[in-house]
């Protein structure tokens, strides 16, 4: 089956069942993102308005939507927010072709991305082949008992080879 992928940046009421899709289709987020449905309502759905949001889908060839991938595109933070394909579209190269053309949505090849403990073994290979790199992960952050995972965090980064290791280095001379 053939997939095509497109990219939607501004919001459009011509298109207002594609947010139900949307909705429907990210319905199982539910379970690591207790808050998804109000975040979809009061932040990204708007966020399409003034184009610090952007979606990039996977339509089959019905024209129903397979995947989708939801992102933030702002000065101070570009994200994957959300990155789910339908259960039956699984296994046929959606994920890469999604991550592929959000990088070139985003512009940049190092967005910022979060996952769950209990999503991650679905993504690890994808996140690996696309250059995913670990920053940090927090328990609860979003639910309760849950880890989340955070990659491509340039803050993390610079905290650790910038601030963090001279101060550890300085710590550890042998004092005279």
């Amino acid at each position: 089956m053939a997939y095509k992928i497109q990219t939607i940046d501004c919001f459009a009421k011509d298109v207002a069942n594609l947010y139900d899709d949307i909705r429907e289709l990210t319905t199982p987020c539910n379970d690591s993102y207790a808050e998804r449905s109000r975040w979809l309502d009061e932040t990204f759905f708007p966020g399409l308005k003034d184009g610090s949001r952007k979606i990039v889908m996977a339509l089959d060839d019905m024209g129903k939507l397979a995947g989708v991938s939801l992102l933030k595109d702002s000065k101070e933070e570009k994200k994957i927010c959300c990155l789910f394909i339908r259960q039956d579209c699984r296994g046929h190269g959606i994920g890469g072709k999604l991550i592929q053309k959000s990088l070139e949505a985003l512009d940049t090849d190092k967005p910022l991305l979060t996952v769950s403990d209990r999503n991650y073994p679905q993504f690890a290979k994808l996140m690996k082949l696309h250059g995913f790199k670990f920053s940090y992960k927090k328990k609860g952050a979003y639910q309760e008992n849950d880890t989340e995972y955070y990659f491509n965090n340039q803050a993390t980064e610079i905290l650790q080879k910038e601030i963090l290791a001279p101060l550890f280095a300085g710590s550890f001379r042998k004092k005279r």
